[in-house]
Formats: C-alpha cells, sequence, structure tokens
C-alpha cells in the first residue's frame, strides 16, 4: 500500500482493486464541488480545491480502449466512485509522476469506469506506466470519437442484455472439460484446410458457393466417429429437429473473426447448433437492413470490404458471450432472420470494464442439408423466396464446390 499526495495536498492510497464495474455514468463532484459553465469551451469545470479547473470528460466522446499508439487520454477499469475512488484520491496518485498542471480533464464513474486526460501523449504515458506497475486498475490508452480511424468496436454484452432475439439458445458445459479436450486432440491430429484466414475442416455435404446450395452430385461423407457422441446428444435432447449431416470445425485465434452473414436459407435446414471449444468469445447478432434500392444483404461482406457505416439508431444488435464447452443453438427467427458474425478483435467486452482475453476458440457448427427451396416465415431473407436477397463477395463467385 503506497501512500501519495498531490501539490494541492491531498493524500491517497494505491489500493489492489478486484473485478470490473458495469457502471459508466457521469462523474458527480463532491458535495461541496461546483460547476462553472462560463468556460471558453462551453464545457463544465470542476470547482473544488483539488479539481478546480479541470474539464469534466463525457464518456459518451470516446470510443472503448483498443490496443494500439498511445493518446493523452486514459481509460481507467476498476477505478470509479463505486469502487471508493473520488476525484482527489486519484490524482493524488496521479501526481506521484505528473504536476497538475499537466492534467487537462477527468472523469470519476459512477461505478468502476473512469477517463483522465493530460494536454500531451508523454504525460499520459508516464502516468500510464506508473499506474500499470502500482494499481490493480486497467488502463488503457483511450480514443477520441472525433479523432480516431474506422468504426468503434461493438458494446459490451451487457449493455444489449435488453434485445430479445427469438430462437437463440446457449447452453453451458454442454462437454465436460475431457471431452473438450479429446476432441480438440481429434480435430489437431487432422489435415486444416488453410485456403481462408483461419483454418477449417469440413465433414459431410459439401457446400456450393456460387449457387448457395448443396453441391450437385455431392457424395455424401460420413460424419466423423469422434463427434458422434456430440451429434447424439444433440438429437437425443431435442435440440434440433432434423437429422445432423454437416460438420464445419473453424478455428479463430486471437484477432480472427467472420464477417455478418446468415447461413444460406437454400442450403441448410432450420435449427443451427455451434459448440465453443478451448476460448469463449462474443458473437454479435443484427437484423439485416435494406439498401436504398429496397433489397436486403445477408451476407455480402467480408473481411476485406466491411459492411457501409449505418444508422445506430435504427440497428438493433445483440452481444451474447459463449463461454468454453457451450452449445448455441440457432431456431426459426434467430436462424433465418438475424445475422450473425465475430469481430476481428483480441479482446471481448463482457460488462463496462470488464475485458476479457481471446485465447484459441474451436467451434463445431452442426447442421442439415436442405434438399428442397425453403419456404420460411421470412421470405425477406430467404435466397429461396427472394434469390436477391445475397449479394456474394467476389472472391466467392467462381463456381467452385466447397463445404461451409
Amino acid at each position: 500500500m503506497v501512500l501519495s499526495s498531490c501539490s494541492n495536498g491531498c493524500h491517497s492510497e494505491v489500493r489492489g482493486l478486484d473485478q470490473a464495474d458495469e457502471d459508466t455514468s457521469l462523474m458527480m463532484a463532491n458535495s461541496d464541488d461546483t460547476l462553472d459553465t462560463g468556460h471558453p469551451d462551453g464545457v463544465r469545470v470542476i470547482q473544488s480545491s483539488v479539481t478546480q479547473g479541470l474539464r469534466m470528460l463525457n464518456p459518451e466522446d470516446f470510443q472503448r480502449p483498443r490496443n494500439g499508439r498511445p493518446t493523452r487520454h486514459l481509460y481507467l477499469a476498476n477505478c470509479g466512485q463505486g469502487r471508493g475512488d473520488t476525484p482527489e484520491t486519484v490524482l493524488g496518485i496521479v501526481c506521484n509522476v505528473v504536476t497538475m498542471n499537466e492534467v487537462d480533464a477527468l472523469r470519476i464513474g459512477d461505478g468502476g469506469v473512469s477517463y483522465i486526460s493530460f494536454h500531451t501523449v508523454g504525460g499520459a504515458v508516464k502516468v500510464q506506466d506508473f499506474l500499470a506497475l502500482n494499481t490493480a486498475w486497467v488502463i488503457k490508452f483511450a480514443d477520441l470519437k472525433q479523432d480516431a480511424v474506422g468504426s468503434t468496436v461493438p458494446s459490451s454484452v451487457t449493455s444489449t442484455s435488453d434485445v430479445d432475439v427469438p430462437g437463440i439458445d446457449v447452453l453451458p458445459n454442454f462437454v465436460s472439460d475431457e471431452e473438450a479436450q479429446q476432441l480438440l486432440f481429434e480435430v489437431d491430429s487432422r489435415a486444416w484446410d488453410t485456403t481462408i484466414k483461419r483454418r477449417v475442416q469440413h465433414y459431410g455435404h459439401a457446400f456450393d458457393y456460387a449457387r448457395l446450395a448443396i453441391a450437385e452430385n455431392d457424395s455424401v461423407a460420413e460424419l466423423p466417429a469422434f463427434c458422434a457422441h456430440v451429434v447424439h446428444r444433440i438429437q437425443d435432447k431435442g435440440l434440433l429437429t432434423h437429422q445432423v449431416d454437416q460438420l464445419t470445425v473453424n478455428e479463430y485465434q486471437p484477432g480472427v473473426g467472420i464477417a455478418f452473414h446468415v447461413d444460406a436459407h437454400s442450403a441448410f435446414e432450420d435449427g443451427i447448433a455451434a459448440l465453443t471449444l478451448g476460448s469463449g468469445i462474443v458473437m454479435e447478432f443484427r437484423k439485416p437492413r435494406a439498401d436504398n434500392c429496397g433489397k436486403l444483404s445477408v451476407g455480402k461482406h467480408h473481411r476485406l470490404a466491411p459492411p457501409p457505416p449505418e444508422d445506430g439508431s435504427k440497428v438493433i444488435q445483440k452481444n451474447v458471450w459463449l463461454p468454453p464447452n457451450s452449445l448455441l443453438i440457432l431456431r426459426g427467427e434467430a436462424r433465418y432472420a438475424w445475422q450473425h458474425g465475430i469481430a476481428w478483435r483480441k479482446t471481448d467486452c463482457v460488462a463496462e470494464g470488464q475485458v476479457i482475453a481471446r485465447g484459441r476458440r474451436v467451434s463445431f457448427t452442426l447442421r442439415s442439408a436442405r434438399h428442397q427451396p425453403c419456404k420460411c416465415a421470412w421470405p425477406m431473407f430467404c435466397n429461396s423466396q427472394n434469390p436477391e436477397v445475397h449479394v456474394l463477395p467476389s472472391r466467392l463467385a467462381s463456381p467452385q464446390h466447397h463445404n461451409t
């Protein structure tokens, strides 16, 4: 425990803290503080014995913290009023390495997420290095939206908990740790297909990307024996109504994802199962939207051609945490009318201030081949009933047969 003080005479302790907090509400000043709205920039200025003259940061101005080049802004998880921190205690710690004149702005969250800005990048770097060694806070450089390039990192799992996607089920611990290790051993002892960004293995029916259907003259190979007990468990529990006859094994190393898509209606029946092995991951769901011509694309964007910006107020999105050994089931609307994808990043945000590093994830996607046109209740999203729904990436345009 380290006692520190700042030039204004405040004292604080560098404390060891536990798990990050979800709350990211605005900073509330102490009862004896006042707010002055006469700042030249039109922002509120905190007036107290220690924080006088500092600007109050608005968390909405920041993107979620990402690894990359240093900035003059710091994101502090596990730090906030819910953890017993105040502007005075935080500044007391910061003043071990910089002066108050180097601090530009501050925001102490009600819960466990705070932000602090400095006049220079060098000041932020010095403080980041010191806090990383002397506190249990999670410290990352933060990006202002107005300065950042590219789209923002998607919101946390808890921030979309009120969004309902009919037909999604996540069954935790569907396989045991021992079963998971054996399944990983089996796939790692077989050859991987390395023709795309992630390594894959395919078993059962072949898929024709050009036709978005099961390949013609498809000779079906039996599913491998090592996954038989998983398939039987799924069928015995009545989780899928059709017999599983197609398996795709995908490997996701940290930083690797998959574009938003809907598994082709014309190729697979209702009911899709995905088993997560190794590391957990966040899967994102969203409802496709019509373009300016009134058409829908349920999978035209790939990694090198990200989807165009959308009006966030009109996009319905759900983030779902898939823990290790869990089974995801998609039926009905979730299977037919919602896109799903995995972002290309190395961490996932489960709750505000709670960031989980990704590890290697291997997924088993189990499906049933369709041999007749789809007649689902979502024709707007169905490439059998509405052939113009799907627009394929150019790299899949050639009529080659693949598994998916």
